[in-house]
């Protein structure tokens, strides 16, 4: 049996990326038709007796209101913040925490989709740090000191992930770009998918957050961390989203079809939470920090050219996806099963009718350098499974014009 100081000497002798492997932990989740009802209960076991609603852009269907009656009921008191907007932007964070240290509260939550979710754990970020300027949590574990308040997140969108990750994703409105802020104390303290809540998404709403679940699983799984974990479900969600997506998107009363997108979405993101994600998110958050583009439909975009990229950097991967989707791939190989895989998505998308591309959203030649950079350095492109640099990203972001 070796020593191991004769194991290290091996190991030091051998490129290894990544040797050692971090999975990150996940909040409890209610899941189910229904689990709205349960929000009283789950805010009173955190010790909420006052919390501080988040919310983004679901006046008039009725979630809101609804969600504080239930909190009421079991003695729940309730203020909102409602300033947080789609692609949420560093002052709105600022301004949610000095709200949240003036109001005396000892619970906030969260009700909507990703940018809700995100904007509130960026405000308890700040609120843990006595004010500290959101943009210096920018990066991986900038977080400090614990946080001072449970956070309870209540999501309506299938698609980001953002209830159960440890990321948060905020505009940084000076340089106009999307920051990543990863670190554990992001995660809520316990989260809710309700698919009844779900089914109020209009329908482009629902193909795009779809295909932002379907990027989770795909970067997850193809990312160079290769965090094989992940690729369970991952590949679970993978299959769900071809099976169901389509049916969601074209009729939002499918209840099954709605359903199993809360599920898919919710395994994609316990897939990306711990494997990472690659430059598909990195260019989604440049556009969305410079044109506040939506960031599922900038992931819809970027997907397919971005697989056509990193194919050959892992096309074993690639072909286990393709089985997933449903692909027989007996007596191929992985290169041709991997192009029939992204064949599948392009076609998803055409059902979808997602034809946008990234100059319909405003992108102009003169600003690709500068894209480019950023989406270069975004923390996201370190677990792209092929080299990317200045002169690659570029060359992406052009195809995907």
């Amino acid at each position: 049996m070796p020593h191991f100081r004769d194991v290290k000497r091996t190991l030091s002798n051998e490129r290894q990326e990544y040797p050692i492997k971090m999975q990150h932990a996940y909040p409890s989740v209610n899941i189910g038709w229904g689990a709205h009802t349960m929000v009283g209960n789950d805010a009173r076991a955190l010790g909420m007796t006052r919390a501080m609603i988040v919310t983004t852009g679901l006046k008039g269907t009725g979630i809101i209101e609804t969600i504080q009656g239930v909190l009421k009921h079991a003695g729940v008191e309730t203020e909102v913040f409602a300033k947080s907007t789609p692609n949420p932007k560093d002052f709105e964070v600022m301004e949610g925490a000095k709200m949240l240290s003036a109001g005396k509260f000892d619970g906030i939550i969260s009700i909507g989709g990703g940018s809700t979710t995100d904007c509130c754990k960026a405000i308890k970020l700040v609120h843990a740090h006595d004010g500290q300027d959101v943009r210096s949590f920018e990066g991986a574990f900038k977080a400090t000191k614990p946080n001072k308040i449970p956070h309870l997140a209540i999501n309506t969108t299938s698609g980001t992930g953002s209830e159960i990750s440890c990321f948060s994703i905020i505009n940084h409105t000076e340089k106009k770009y999307k920051m990543a802020l990863f670190d554990p104390n992001c995660t809520p303290s316990k989260a809710i998918n309700d698919p009844l809540l779900h089914q109020c998404m209009p329908q482009e709403l629902a193909a795009y957050t779809g295909m932002d679940a379907l990027t989770h699983a795909v970067e997850a799984i193809s990312s160079r961390l290769c965090v094989q974990s992940a690729y369970g479900p991952g590949l679970w969600a993978i299959t769900e989203t071809f099976k169901n997506l389509r049916e969601s998107a074209c009729n939002r009363n499918n209840d099954k079809a709605v359903e199993q997108m809360v599920w898919a979405e919710m395994a994609a993101a316990y897939s990306f939470n711990s494997a990472g994600l690659g430059i598909v998110h990195s260019m989604a958050h440049a556009m969305g920090g410079l044109y506040d583009s939506p960031h599922g439909l900038c992931n819809a975009i970027a997907l397919v050219d971005v697989a056509r990229f990193n194919l050959p950097a892992c096309p074993d991967r690639f072909a286990m996806m393709a089985r997933a989707a449903g692909i027989n791939t007996d007596g191929m190989s992985d290169i041709k099963a991997g192009e029939l895989f992204i064949d599948m998505i392009q076609e998803l998308k055409d059902d979808l009718e997602i034809t946008t591309r990234f100059a319909d959203l405003g992108l102009r030649d003169e600003d690709l350098d500068g894209l480019s950079k950023f989406a270069a350095a975004d923390i996201c492109s370190e677990g792209n499974p092929k080299d990317v640099g200045f002169e690659e990203m570029r060359r992406v972001f052009k195809g995907c014009m």
